[in-house]
């Protein structure tokens, strides 16, 4: 028999075994509680709690999303053009304002120009020279057909007849070009039916050769450009749909994708997108801003919503799986960015694993009474 003094010594020895044995395993200093890893734990759920738990097997997807931007409204490049002047003078008159749209032909402005009396003059000049021209080559052809004239004298005139249509062409050219007019008017006229965006004179300005006088813009050529950061630009292709914000529409209006610039904008980071209206009624002014929503969809991954995810410890990031009906196995996971709603699953989980996606924090209440 042992004796009264050995009996507490001996009772706590098989105390300590027994705590022992029930305690859990310390995990290695080696592994990194970021580490996805499985089989930690696995947990049976009370039959009544089961109603209450949505599985689902998972398999790749693609997460489709969007992407909000901030836009405004412009013309094209190839949409905009300049109304100008090929002689010097000075503006007598201006018909519009910027703002205004104009059809092609509508007067813009009109100039006083001694060059443009100048060149209608020698048009006049060069029309008078070319008929002398013609009626003295067709006197020399019927002299040389009466056998009175001579050879090098209708060479002569063919090559003066030659000299004087050039000239004559050349002068018509230029009196096309000047447009109508008086003597030393110069009308200057639209190109296209277009906007006006800028007057670079006033009444009264002189000008000099080949000077804008206005920039126009086709209204039909606008597209709205979003800016858009360069981390996102993977993700957008040409053809993705857009839903589009104005502040003078009520209703989001359709688009699309039609492009990207090369280029970045160094400061900011980000890019520009070009986005068309799928209406092409739609009246679009250069200037007026918006907010896009534009459709992306990443390669396909793994996804879950988001409420199947638990976070511990501020960055352990912890699943349920389930291994047979009512028992689930507790699994970390690495996670993507999730976008509305939904996450991806960058690691810890394979194709066709049926997934706890509703009930996760019953499940892990269970859990928790296993600790």
């Amino acid at each position: 028999m042992l004796s009264k003094r050995l009996l507490p010594i001996v009772s706590s020895f098989f105390l300590a075994l027994s705590t022992g044995a029930e305690s859990k395993p310390v995990q290695p200093a080696s592994e990194s509680p970021s580490t996805p890893k499985t089989g930690e734990r696995t947990v049976s759920v009370r039959k009544e709690s089961l109603p209450y738990i949505t599985v689902r097997s998972i398999f790749p997807q693609s997460l489709s999303s969007t992407i909000s931007a901030p836009a405004h409204v412009e013309f094209r490049t190839q949409a905009t053009s300049t109304a100008g002047t090929l002689v010097s003078g000075r503006v007598t008159k201006i018909f519009v304002q910027i703002g205004d749209r104009v059809k092609a032909g509508t007067t813009l402005a009109t100039l006083a120009s001694a060059e443009a009396s100048q060149i209608r003059s020698d048009y006049s000049r060069d029309q008078a020279e070319l008929a002398r021209a013609q009626d003295f080559y067709r006197r020399q052809n019927e002299m040389m057909k009466a056998g009175v004239g001579l050879e090098v004298e209708r060479i002569a005139a063919e090559t003066q007849l030659k000299q004087a249509q050039s000239e004559f062409e050349r002068s018509r050219e230029m009196i096309r070009l000047l447009g109508e007019g008086a003597e030393n008017e110069v009308t200057v006229r639209a190109p296209m039916e277009s906007t006006v965006l800028k007057l670079h004179v006033s009444v009264g300005s002189t000008v000099v050769q080949d000077s804008p006088l206005f920039d126009l813009g086709k209204p039909s050529a606008a597209w709205i450009v979003a800016d858009v950061f360069d981390k996102d630009l993977p993700l957008v292709e040409k053809g993705a749909k857009v839903n589009i914000e104005l502040a003078s529409h009520n209703e989001i209006i359709k688009g699309h994708v039609v492009g990207e610039s090369a280029a970045i904008e160094t400061e900011l980071r980000r890019a520009s997108v070009f986005i068309e209206a799928d209406n092409p009624k739609i009246l679009l002014r250069p200037g007026m801003y918006a907010k896009v929503a534009i459709g992306v969809s990443e390669p396909s991954q793994m996804i879950l919503p988001t409420e199947a995810i638990l976070i511990r410890n501020g960055h352990e990031t912890v699943i349920y799986v389930e291994k047979t009906p009512g028992t689930y196995e507790e699994r970390h996971v690495m996670v993507g960015q999730g976008r509305d709603g939904m996450t991806p699953i960058l690691r810890g989980l394979a194709s066709g694993e049926r997934v706890v996606v509703g009930g996760t924090l019953l499940v892990d209440g269970e859990a928790s009474l296993l600790l």
